[in-house]
C-alpha cells in the first residue's frame, strides 16, 4: 500500500463501536493511514453507548475517496439498510470502489449487499467478518 492510500472506517449511530475501535487501532498499529469517518457530522453513540470521536466528516472524506485502499463498515444488516438511503454514502462508496478499495463488512449484512445495490456487492467480493477473532482475521487480510 502506498503512502497516499487510506483506510476509511465509516461511523454512525448504533454501529458497533467495539469493532470500529478494533479496526482503527489494529490498522493504525500496522502503520496504515486510517480515518474514522462520521456519517452524521458529529460524534455518534454506538450500539453499546460508547461515543467515538471521528477524524473526518463524510463531506471531508468525499474529496479523499480516490485515495481509498479499504473501507470498513462496522455494522450489521440494519445499519447497511439505513446507509443505502443516503446519497452521500452511495457517492462515497462508488468513488472508493472505483479507486479499487477493498470493502470489509459484517456477515449479518453481507447477504443484503446485492439487495441494497451496493457498488461493492460482487466484484471484488468484500471481506466478510463476524465478531471477535474473525474480525482480527479480516484485519490481517487487509494488512497482508
Amino acid at each position: 500500500m502506498t503512502l497516499d492510500k487510506m483506510v476509511f472506517v465509516l461511523w454512525a449511530d448504533r454501529f458497533d463501536e467495539t469493532l470500529a475501535a478494533l479496526f482503527v487501532a489494529e490498522l493504525r498499529k500496522a502503520g496504515l493511514r486510517v480515518k474514522l469517518v462520521s456519517l452524521a457530522g458529529q460524534p455518534s453513540s454506538g450500539a453499546y453507548g460508547l461515543t467515538l470521536m471521528p477524524d473526518l466528516t463524510l463531506e471531508q472524506a468525499l474529496p479523499l475517496a480516490q485515495q481509498a485502499s479499504c473501507v470498513v463498515i462496522p455494522c450489521g444488516a440494519a445499519g447497511l439498510k439505513r446507509l443505502k438511503n443516503d446519497p452521500r454514502v452511495q457517492e462515497f462508496l462508488v468513488q472508493t470502489h472505483n479507486a479499487g478499495a477493498a470493502f470489509i463488512v459484517h456477515q449479518s449484512g453481507a447477504a443484503d449487499l446485492e439487495q441494497c445495490a451496493w457498488p461493492f456487492a460482487s466484484r471484488p467480493e468484500p471481506v466478510v467478518y463476524s465478531d471477535g477473532e474473525d474480525a482480527m482475521d479480516a484485519v490481517r487480510r487487509v494488512v497482508g
